[in-house]
């Protein structure tokens, strides 16, 4: 069985969102012949790297992301392919629209960009009018290769979905991948009483 992994490694100088916390991955003691064992202490936002947010993130008394329902994080998922050089995603520059999976996958390209400060300050983000197709197909998730869902500075978008229950999975990577209109997927995050989490995100490719 093969997969694509498209998960950023939790590792020090990975990039966080402008104004969030740093990550930081330190050995807490290391194994020697005084000690046994290796412990090593993580610090980071739960918004760096490839993360979900819930809907506690915007939306007052909001799930959090150990509240949503388990199943909503595993099934077939849609690969959306935008097909225009605007930054604003509409409804016409990708085949969300035809699409029956609750899984949507929105692929830009963008993700070329990360490790810089243009990934950041000048992101392909999703219109009010895809936002509003996304809430009318019931989807449960969706993930997207930019660092958000709105325009840089903005959050109009992520309280739109957040408030209908829908999660989102930001700055995944390999969709250089990604080569079908579906797969089978995975999106897990830890089972953390707070706004957002890590995740690991699969797709099956078989």
């Amino acid at each position: 069985m093969e997969y694509i992994d498209l998960t950023h490694k939790i590792e020090n100088n990975l990039q966080e969102y402008p104004g969030d916390p740093k990550t930081n991955l330190e050995y807490f003691k290391k194994a020697d012949e005084n000690d046994s064992c290796t412990l090593l202490k993580l610090e980071t936002g739960l918004h760096t790297g490839t993360h979900m947010d819930s809907p506690f993130h915007y939306i007052p008394n909001g799930k959090k992301i150990s509240q949503l329902p388990l199943e909503n994080f595993i099934g077939k998922a849609s690969v959306n392919y935008v097909k225009s050089k605007s930054k604003e995603i509409l409804v016409k520059n990708c085949n969300l629209k035809n699409t029956t999976e609750k899984i949507a996958i929105i692929i830009t390209g963008w993700g070329k960009y990360y490790g810089s400060d243009k990934y950041f300050y000048n992101n392909p983000y999703i219109s009010n009018e895809l936002a509003e197709l996304i809430i009318e197909k019931n989807i449960k998730g969706i993930a997207i290769d930019t660092c958000s869902v709105d325009k840089y500075g903005e959050n109009t978008i992520h309280k739109k979905l957040l408030k209908n229950n829908i999660w989102i999975v930001e700055n995944i990577k390999n969709s250089n991948k990604i080569n079908k209109n579906s797969y089978d997927s995975i999106f897990i995050p830890l089972n953390i009483d707070a706004e957002a989490s890590p995740i690991r995100a699969i797709l099956k490719k078989d």
